[in-house]
């Protein structure tokens, strides 16, 4: 059921002000304690006391201002403030919020002993499933191996890799590739349980090609179209503020790729381009000033920011920039059998392919409950078919059923052990936490089983 929201305009006739405030102070009474109040497009919210009152300071520049309210059990109300309403020092907007009828799916959690532990001084990287194998990456020292194990963590076989390699990769041809900090190990599995190197490759091979391709639907491949970014100091492809999808059929001789849908943080683009302005203004005063050449105006630089940092000021800015403006935005991409789903984890919205890949309306997504805590993953059980998603609680963790046609994830039962896993994977009816016991020097595998 798609969830339903309730709009309220204040049509209260306000007197005008003598000058124009960049600030007001909304406030209210709800008569509900716990509901989330945020500023659409913005980082700014709060959330109302035990008795249901709550107080928002809301800063504007002179365009209408739209208000979220959210709480458990209630249906989601949105108010649209206007300019002249707020330019007041402050503004009273109370009313009652809508109850809504829902169960909430919990997810029953069994717990068990740990299911297997690595020899000492070897850290389990990464953990993937495969023709019912569990394949375990176990690192030491500039050197790994690869490890077969049976469903009840029994160790199959062992295959020592002369490289370090820090992530296995199940790409979408169901081939197994150990991604390393400089190369890529592609890797077969025979009927005896060896590991067998197949070939090896780049790691920028692996990011511009096969990171790509996340899966097969419908005769096609679904593409993740992304600018890698040369370098952390380097100018960002639309302030890493942007993600787009695209389709290749494969009966298409030309390989052509179709547009699947976009995602843009408008908020967050124009802060990193309001940044990456003050930067160029900064550094074309210098340029006039010294009467030096100017790379950017000439054609001549290559987007490396480090060097157009030729003082202090122009310093702080681009690091500014690269270190906390411009982020990778945040996609969740899950496959259904009859329709794909693409979720922004950033804004919590909901975007669906059906099987002649056309676009849906962005709907909400909806968490109802744990909301501090989701921490914005999604796991599908392949032998299943249901879907999880992870939420961390002073550092346990919780599993609670996402149903992907309401649009819902609710927070269920713990999960795995008492302490921020290092990988965390769902397979065939268990929750698998991996951690690294420092103390006692070896990695450890905790599985409980999801009902």
């Amino acid at each position: 059921m798609r969830k339903r929201f309730t709009i309220i305009t204040i049509v209260a006739f306000l007197a005008s002000s003598l000058f124009a405030q960049n600030h007001t102070t909304v406030y209210g009474n709800l008569g509900v304690e716990n509901v989330n109040i945020s500023v659409i497009n913005t980082q700014y919210g709060t959330s109302t006391d035990a008795k249901g009152h709550y107080e928002l300071l809301i800063y504007h520049n002179g365009k209408e201002t739209a208000l979220h309210f959210s709480c458990i059990g209630y249906h989601d109300t949105i108010v649209m403030l206007k300019p002249k309403q707020l330019q007041h020092d402050s503004l009273n907007l109370s009313f009652t919020m809508q109850k809504m009828d829902y169960e909430i799916q919990e997810v029953s959690i069994t717990a068990s002993n740990d299911f297997y532990r690595s020899g000492t001084a070897r850290n389990i990287a990464d953990i993937a499933f495969i023709d019912g194998k569990i394949l375990l990456l176990e690192n030491m020292s500039k050197k790994s191996s690869l490890i077969v194990l049976d469903t009840f963590g029994i160790k199959e076989s062992r295959k020592k890799l002369d490289n370090f390699y820090e992530q296995i990769y199940i790409d979408a041809f169901n081939d197994i590739i150990l991604v390393g900090q400089d190369s890529c190990l592609q890797v077969w599995v025979n009927a005896d349980k060896d590991i067998l190197p197949v070939s090896t490759f780049s790691r920028e091979y692996y990011r511009e090609k096969m990171l790509r391709i996340l899966c097969e639907f419908n005769g096609a491949y679904i593409i993740k179209n992304e600018v890698h970014d040369r370098g952390v100091y380097y100018l960002k492809h639309n302030h890493g503020k942007t993600q787009s999808f695209s389709y290749i059929l494969k009966e298409d001789p030309d390989k052509k790729p179709r547009p699947l849908c976009h995602f843009l943080d408008t908020v967050g683009y124009q802060a990193c381009q309001s940044q990456w302005a003050r930067i160029q203004a900064e550094y074309h005063q210098y340029t006039q000033e010294k009467e030096c050449v100017d790379v950017i105006y000439d054609g001549v630089w290559d987007g490396y920011m480090v060097a157009l940092a030729e003082t202090s000021k122009l310093t702080a800015l681009i690091q500014a920039y690269c270190h906390f403006e411009a982020k990778n935005y945040h996609i969740a991409m899950l496959k259904f059998d009859d329709y794909i789903q693409f979720i922004d984890l950033d804004m919590l919205n909901i975007i669906e392919i059906d099987r002649n890949f056309n676009t849906s309306q962005r709907r909400k997504l909806k968490v109802l409950s744990g909301e501090k805590y989701f921490k914005n993953q999604f796991f599908t059980d392949e032998a299943s078919g249901k879907t999880y998603g992870l939420f961390v609680k002073d550092g346990i963790n919780y599993l609670g059923l996402y149903n992907p046609e309401k649009g819902t994830v609710s927070m269920g039962g713990k999960a795995g052990k008492s302490i921020y896993p290092r990988v965390f994977k769902v397979y065939g009816g268990y929750a698998y936490s991996v951690y690294f016991n420092s103390g006692m020097g070896y990695g450890i595998i905790s599985r409980v089983r999801i009902e």
